[in-house]
């Protein structure tokens, strides 16, 4: 069986096709849109330009799928629209202009299925699981291959440096707002 699976990031949008057996997974097809939707929120919302951006990438993947004769597939949205003060308004417009359904993950969530598909390939027992996204952190301690611990910060390169960063380089007043940001968000 084909599963097609499009993550809408706060810096890139994803299309991945799977084959899926009883044996486990393959995958088929790997397509990537630089959208950096983190960079189109505006005092907490997400700009029309912003929803725009991630509706032509998900047309584009629509076309894709429909010439590979897939006909649907499993949407979800990270902190793109889990940080955001606008999710429903976005999700409408994406709605009307794709089609697609997206589902927004929790941090939890999407920290376990980082973990879980990370996992997948890895022959580790104990350790720490850290995915630094655009706008969001995700760490997952774990022991036995059992999950200890999870959380999601709401911060990720993308957004500290669109916070933080006046200039194109980062410099010490940067560094500085940034570790600001990093204590605040780790007490």
């Amino acid at each position: 069986m084909k599963q097609a699976v499009i993550d809408i990031g706060s810096n890139s949008i994803r299309l991945t096709l799977y084959e899926v057996s009883a044996q486990g997974f393959k995958i088929l097809f790997r397509e990537k849109h630089m959208a950096g939707l983190a960079g189109y929120v505006d005092h907490g919302a997400l700009s029309p330009d912003g929803i725009a951006r991630a509706c032509d990438a998900l047309l584009d993947f629509s076309q894709t799928l429909e010439l590979l004769g897939i006909r649907e597939a499993a949407v979800f949205a990270t902190a793109s629209l889990r940080n955001i003060e606008n999710p429903e308004q976005a999700l409408c417009e994406i709605r009307a202009a794709t089609g697609f359904d997206v589902q927004i993950l929790s941090g939890e969530e999407e920290a376990l299925l980082g973990y879980a598909g990370a996992m997948y390939d890895l022959d580790l027992t104990d350790g720490a699981f850290v995915d630094i996204g655009g706008a969001s952190t995700e760490v997952v301690t774990f022991e036995g291959r059992q999950v200890l611990d999870s959380v999601s910060f709401p911060v990720g390169s993308l957004s500290l440096y669109r916070r933080c960063v006046k200039k194109i380089l980062p410099g010490p007043g940067s560094l500085r707002r940034i570790e600001s940001v990093l204590d605040a968000e780790l007490d």
